[in-house]
């Protein structure tokens, strides 16, 4: 089943965004990404996107103690993409964000709550658009079309 969508950083980015992350909270996201749509219906499924490199940049930095994480700013490109839509106002566009870390008990999902501040220096990463599929057991990243996933 696929659980969200988004994109996904690789170990060079990683190495940046830890280096620039200010403060360092125990529990560290092991898949660092920004969801564009959680459980996304047929039509939201992007695979005319996916595998596909794309530059984001880092813009702000926001930690409370529970959550830490980055603001992005999204290539233009991938503007129309981003679909995820607070629970509680589903007219309103979540911030674009990577959660880095976050202290027991916390919710990734709450990293949208941070008051970022914004960056002196702005810094681009690469990422890859991607799919978090849980399935049977098992979660994973995949870069491969959904229709072809689901045949698996």
């Amino acid at each position: 089943m696929l659980s969200y969508e988004g994109i996904f950083f690789d170990e060079n980015a990683l190495k940046i965004i830890k280096a620039n992350e200010l403060y360092h909270l125990p529990i560290l996201n092991d898949i660092i990404h920004c969801t564009f749509k959680y459980h996304p219906l047929e039509n939201e499924i992007f695979d005319e996107l996916v595998g596909k490199e794309f530059e984001i940049t880092l813009i702000g930095y926001g930690c409370d103690g529970k959550n830490s994480g980055f603001q992005i700013k999204l290539p233009d490109e991938l503007i129309n993409y981003y679909i995820n839509y607070d629970e509680d106002n589903n007219t309103k566009l979540k911030i674009p964000h990577i959660t880095t870390s976050l202290s027991e008990g916390a919710e990734a999902s709450d990293t949208k709550n941070l008051n970022f501040l914004p960056l002196e220096n702005p810094i681009t990463i690469i990422g890859k658009f991607g799919y978090w599929i849980k399935d049977k057991n098992k979660e994973y990243v995949s870069f491969e079309p959904y229709k072809n996933i689901k045949k698996i």
